[in-house]
């Protein structure tokens, strides 16, 4: 009996949280209400509370599915790890190219401040992704092992300042932002 209610837990759990995701991808972060999660899920919006202890909880465990959702898409669209520089350079893209298409996600990635929450990097192991991108540079000894982290963040946060200027509608265009980024990732790994 236990396992199925467990079972039961789990399956209402990930109703809201498919919910919350809908609304985020859809309508942005600010457009969530228990009441609109719940409606989507189908149970009333005080049941909400017998899954999550406040909104807060529900948007964390869905940044965190929502993580999985783009590092997944990008294994799918890569399907092999780096080993050359322009292989870098498409999986930068490919990461650009998913915020482009799903702005909200990333307004709610880097611009959605949850209180009390660690953040999906302290649930989320992501120096395991940047030794396997920059891995075919330690091989060929461009990069030392101890410069992957340092690299790898000088690059996303390089992106992240990219899209940040772009959906902000402040004039860069996805072209310059494109040629900026080739031009980054060659000034940091071809030295």
């Amino acid at each position: 009996m236990n396992d199925k209610h467990n079972l039961k837990n789990q399956r209402v759990k990930g109703y809201f949280l498919e919910a919350s995701k809908q609304i985020i991808s859809s309508e942005g972060v600010e457009n969530i209400s228990a009441r609109k999660v719940a409606e989507i899920a189908g149970y009333s919006y005080a049941t909400i509370y017998n899954y999550f202890k406040d909104i807060d909880e529900l948007l964390s465990e869905t940044k965190a599915l929502m993580v999985s959702d783009v590092v997944r898409h990008m294994r799918d669209e890569m399907r092999f790890a780096p080993q050359s520089i322009e292989d870098v350079k498409r999986l930068l893209i490919i990461y650009i190219q998913y915020h482009l298409d799903n702005p909200h996600i990333f307004r709610f990635f880097y611009f959605y401040r949850l209180s009390g929450n660690k953040g999906y990097k302290e649930q989320y192991d992501f120096s395991s992704h940047w030794i396997e991108t920059f891995h075919f540079l330690v091989e060929q000894k461009s990069l030392k092992e101890y410069e992957v982290e340092s690299c790898a963040k000088t690059l996303i946060y390089s992106v992240h300042g990219l899209l940040a200027l772009f959906l902000s509608g402040n004039g860069l265009t996805e072209e310059i932002m494109f040629a900026d980024l080739d031009r980054i990732i060659d000034f940091v790994l071809k030295r």
